[in-house]
């Protein structure tokens, strides 16, 4: 691949036609790492960003969160954005194909603003359904269409991506940032955490890290030690006693990780 998936799979133009609603299911798959159906199954009481640590709480209640029910970190790059989002809501401009619509691609405009509810499911379903909240194939169904679109859409705009972007499903945006957080050197653990991921599952989390060979040299190459002028303390000036100190807790954490196997 010439560059990971991006983590929003409908972009700019998957509000012209799947609308807020979708849209904002995507982001928060790709910004809390949520399953499509934990995203689903949210209420509106299981956001909390004015506690100490800001966190979404996947509940085990409903069948989109049983599968790892726990609370995710809200990063601090996306506070503002869900507190706007959730204040304002999401406007979109819709475009849909109509008799009656202009030029020759006979397409009519929608401007449609998605206010998520107060209370309640953020989400919900249409009355007389068989679950209060939206279902997996409302939004499956509108990324599988439009994730030929967006590849297109990057294309126009001179973007450097594979044919493989046309293949984005909804779980593309955790995957994504499972992958990204493995890329910026959290450790096993934390992003085993981070995704809700059990401890036997470490060989499971794992394939979710797409890295290259250039994420590998970018990350060698963020290191102290890749350049001694930037580094505090060089192996070659340390004592023995801080040398040992060092390979205590390397064999500690190969330790650790061997118990996980």
């Amino acid at each position: 691949m010439l560059g990971r998936p991006p983590r929003r799979p409908l972009g700019p133009t998957g509000q012209e036609h799947a609308g807020a609603k979708v849209y904002f299911v995507i982001f928060l798959t790709g910004a809390l790492g949520l399953r499509c159906g934990e995203a689903l199954a949210l209420r509106r009481e299981d956001i909390n960003l004015e506690a100490a640590i800001p966190k979404v709480i996947v509940s085990r209640a409903h069948q989109g969160g049983k599968k790892s029910p726990g609370d995710v970190y809200v990063r601090r790059q996306h506070l503002k954005l869900l507190r706007t989002f959730l204040r304002d809501g999401i406007r979109s401009v819709r475009r849909r194909g109509h008799k009656h619509g202009r030029g020759r691609a006979k397409t009519i405009e929608l401007h449609e603003t998605y206010s998520p509810p107060k209370s309640g499911f953020l989400f919900p379903s249409r009355s007389k359904a068989k679950r209060p909240y939206l279902h997996y194939h409302a939004v499956y169904d509108h990324v599988r269409r439009q994730a030929p679109k967006f590849l297109a859409h990057l294309q126009r705009h001179g973007k450097q991506w594979d044919a493989a972007v046309a293949k984005l499903r909804p779980h593309s945006g955790r995957a994504t940032l499972i992958t990204e957080l493995m890329g910026e050197g959290l450790t096993t653990a934390l992003s085993m955490k981070y995704a809700r991921h059990a401890p036997g599952s470490h060989k499971i989390h794992l394939r979710y890290g797409h890295l290259r060979l250039h994420d590998v040299k970018q990350a060698c190459d963020a290191t102290r030690g890749s350049n001694p002028r930037l580094a505090k303390r060089p192996w070659a000036t340390m004592s023995t006693r801080d040398l040992l100190k060092t390979q205590w807790q390397i064999t500690e954490e190969l330790g650790r990780r061997d118990a996980l196997k």
